[in-house]
This record gives structure tokens, C-alpha cells and sequence, in this order.
């Protein structure tokens, strides 16, 4: 099927070939490919209408008339064909628009393409459930993490949905995967945010350079107009089945959904999840991070790897250099009362542990998941690094308790402390995944056990 930058191709040969021609006749010799309206009024409003502009909206085509907008989907074998006098129709012409200067054929083998007439003004309605368009400015990686955050769907297939991103079909799936280095089968709903946006950046570059080379011509498609893609001589993955990749892995073909899938085994291998998991101050955050850890998953704890730097002689100079203490103590009464250098050492430590982070993940991204308890993880940038983040939730009152409890605070104090923080309810819109801690332990890890099992499940299998 002709995907985004094969239908710009024959969006702007058709606009140089047939622009300000004037439709006399419409002969519509297959009905079925009018969707709106009936095809004999169709044919009658068309007459004397003029070609004035030509447009791209996903995979369907625009031509904008004196007083229409027509809508053509070319689906599987759709083609145009422009012809300077009068031709006969061949075998799979369908619909012949004589103009004052010539012809225009629609040629579909399958008869699968289908065309829309539509009064300047009115809703077009065919074109009411595409999403954005790959290079507008509103299509965001955040917006892509929101609109993915429950949807289990293999990335692959998810990239074909035309109702987040109009105009990316098979072949630009598969290079788009390969590009960004993920699995075609990796659940969509577990892409960080820093993803989606390299997600988006890739396929805009693809896009863009496959539009220069005029699309792609596989097996039966052409523009029909004189141009022949050529970006096929640029396909890393796509038809290459059994075909050495450029790290010099053999290239597998799956159906995903039933889409042929190409990818290669190595450069897409499926890594561990990196999990983060967060909470307010007594939620119980630790509680579940150590259950994870019984759960056989890897765990690295932010607050731990804090308290390492602090021991060590290097970072306490630097420290030292930033604040002009050397203490946690010390340092604790300048940060408190100058924002600047607050910010300075928070943007020194965050990078050291970051480093950290990286590096336990990189030993052990061959397990299902790694999981990172982040205490402020909302409050700074890091939850749009993460493939998942868990938010353990627990009531006010359940917290309160907790801290005078395990921690001596007064009623006062602990209230004061949790007004500090970001409420449960600004967390819970950028959380992925919830974990209640409003009962007892047996039921909290019930829910972890739950949840462990939920993600690792949706995995792709080995």
C-alpha cells in the first residue's frame, strides 16, 4: 500500500500535470469506489469544476476544485494515470475524468481505493479519526506516552495505528523500529517519553528522506506519473528477509498482527525494562521496592546510591567546591536558603547517580526488568526516562500514622512534610502504573505479584 511519502509523490506530480485543468465529465465505471456521495451525483458535481489545489492528509489525497474538496484513498493498487487526448479505458480503469485539456484515469487491480466529494465548508468526515500529521509541531513525545499509557499494543502495530500518527503503513514501521533500536513487538504502553520524542524524530527523518528519493517502489507500486521511488535503496530492514543486517546479524521476518515484520535479532534485541518506582514519604515505596527484589528483579535504589557519594572523597571535594561544605548538615543550611547553589549540586549529584543507574542497568538489561525506587521522581524530569513508572499510593491519614509511628514525627510535622510533596492526584496522570498501599502487607504484595506478572507478560517472548 503507498504510504505517506508515496502519496506526497503523487500529490505533487498530479499538481504539476493537472493543476487549473477543468473537469468536463465524470465516468464513473466502478461504483463501488464512491463512498460519498452516490455516484451519480458525484459525477454531475464535478462537472466544470476546476483543479486549483493539491494536498496530503496521511495517506489520503486532496484536490481542492472551485467548489469541492475531493478525498481519494488509493489503498492497495491505486493509480493515476494522465494522458494528453482522449484513451480508452483499460481493463482495471475505473474512473475517467475528461478535462479540457486531456485525461485523467483511476486504475485500481483490486478495486480497494475509495473517493469522497465534499462542499467547501463541510466536515470532511472521512478523514475525521486520523491523527496528527508526523511533522506537526503538537506531536510530542509526552502526548504519545499519555496516549499509549494503557494500550498493551505491540509498538509495530501501534505505529500503523492512523489515529495517533496519519501516514506511516508497513514499510516505514519497520525502518522506524529498526532506526530507534526497538523490538517490533515491545508493548507500546512501556516507551518512556525520551523514546516516543527519538520515536518521532526518526520518523520524520525517514519520512522526509524518503519523499526526496519519491517513496518507495515494492513490488507493484509506482507513482504511475513518471517518478519511480527510490528509497528502497535506503530500507535497512524491510523485505530483507535472510539478509545480512549492517552489524552482520541475519534479518528475521514475523507477522505481527499479521504484518510482515522485518527486524534483525541483534541491533533490536529486547532489553530489560528500566522501572521506576515512586511514592510520597510513608507510602510504602521501599516496602514494594524490596518486594520487587524478592520477586528475583534487579534493584538499585536512588536514596542508596546518595549515600555511597557522600563517601566518597572526590565527590565531597566537589561538593565542598559547589556549596563551600563539606557535611550533609552543613550543606543542608546553605541549600535551604540559596536556590542557585541548590541547583547546582542537585544537577552534580542527579548526574553522578544517573551515571550510576546506567551503568546496573547495563549489567543486567538482559533480565525482564530493572527496577530504580526514585523518591522524587515526579518532581524532577527523570519519569520521562523511564519504560514504566509505578506510583505506590497510600491515604493522608495512613501516612501520618506511619510517620509518627516509624519515625517520631509529630501530627504537625508529618502534615507539614507531606504538604512538601506532590499530591497523589498530580502524580497519578503521569504514573503508568498504580499500586494502592491503603491495606495490609499480605494484600500489598498480592498487588506487586500482580502487577510484576502483568508487565512481565506483556512482554515479547524469548
Amino acid at each position: 500500500m503507498p504510504e505517506l511519502p508515496e502519496v506526497e509523490t503523487v500529490v505533487r506530480t498530479l499538481e504539476h500535470k493537472i493543476n487549473n485543468r477543468i473537469i468536463k465529465e465524470v465516468h464513473v465505471l466502478w461504483k463501488n469506489l464512491i463512498e460519498y456521495p452516490d455516484p451519480d451525483s458525484f459525477s454531475v458535481l464535478l462537472r466544470d469544476q476546476q483543479f486549483i489545489g493539491f494536498s496530503r492528509r496521511g495517506k489520503f489525497l486532496l484536490f481542492e476544485l472551485t467548489d469541492f474538496i475531493m478525498v481519494a484513498h488509493l489503498r492497495m493498487e491505486g493509480k493515476f494515470y494522465v494522458y494528453s487526448e482522449h484513451t480508452e479505458p483499460v481493463k482495471h480503469t475505473h474512473i475517467v475524468f475528461i478535462l479540457d485539456n486531456g485525461e485523467l484515469h483511476y486504475n485500481d487491480v483490486r478495486k480497494f481505493g475509495r473517493f469522497d466529494l465534499y462542499r467547501k465548508g463541510e466536515p470532511l468526515k472521512c478523514l475525521a479519526s486520523l491523527g496528527y500529521e508526523p511533522f506537526d509541531d503538537r506531536l510530542t513525545g509526552a502526548l504519545l506516552k499519555k496516549y499509549c499509557r494503557r494500550k498493551k499494543t505491540p509498538i509495530k502495530t501501534q505505529l500503523l495505528d492512523q489515529s495517533m500518527i496519519a501516514g506511516i503503513g508497513n514499510i516505514y514501521a519497520n525502518e522506524i523500529c529498526f532506526d530507534v533500536k526497538l523490538n517490533p513487538e515491545h508493548p507500546a504502553c512501556f516507551i518512556s517519553e525520551n523514546k516516543w520524542d527519538e520515536i518521532i524524530q526518526s520518523t520524520r527523518r525517514i519520512l522526509a528522506e524518503a519523499i526526496k528519493a519519491g517513496g518507495t517502489t515494492i513490488r507493484s507500486y509506482t507513482s504511475s506519473l513518471g517518478v519511480t521511488g527510490l528509497f528502497q535503496q535506503n530500507l535497512h530492514v524491510h523485505s530483507r528477509n535472510d539478509e545480512l543486517c549492517q552489524c552482520g546479524t541475519v534479518i528475521k521476518k514475523v507477522f505481527v498482527n499479521g504484518r510482515g515484520t522485518y527486524f534483525c535479532p541483534r541491533c533490536q534485541k529486547q532489553n530489560a525494562l528500566m522501572v521506576a518506582i515512586t511514592g510520597k514519604i510513608g507510602s510504602g515505596k521501599s516496602t514494594v521496592t524490596e518486594m520487587f527484589e524478592e520477586a528475583g528483579i534487579p534493584v538499585i535504589s536512588c536514596d542508596s546510591v546518595n549515600a555511597d557519594l557522600w563517601h566518597q572523597a572526590e565527590v565531597i571535594n566537589e561538593i565542598e567546591k559547589i556549596t563551600g561544605k563539606r557535611t550533609k548538615k552543613e550543606v543542608s543550611t546553605v541549600i535551604y536558603s540559596d536556590p542557585v547553589t541548590k541547583k547546582k549540586l542537585e544537577n552534580y549529584l542527579h548526574d553522578l547517580i544517573w551515571k550510576k543507574i546506567e551503568s546496573y542497568y547495563q549489567v543486567n538489561k538482559n533480565e525482564k526488568l530493572v527496577a530504580v525506587e526514585v523518591p522524587l521522581l515526579f518532581e524532577t524530569d527523570w519519569y520521562r526516562r523511564f519504560d514504566c513508572n509505578i506510583l505506590v499510593t497510600c491515604n493522608d491519614r495512613t501516612v501520618i500514622e506511619r510517620l509518627k509511628s516509624t519515625r517520631n514525627m509529630s501530627e504537625e510535622n508529618a502534615i507539614t512534610v507531606l504538604n512538601n510533596q506532590l499530591s497523589d492526584d498530580a502524580k497519578r496522570d503521569m504514573a503508568d502504573v498504580i499500586i494502592e498501599n491503603d491495606s495490609t502487607v499480605s494484600k500489598l504484595k498480592e498487588s506487586v505479584n500482580r502487577r510484576v506478572n502483568d508487565i512481565i507478560n506483556s512482554l515479547p517472548k524469548d
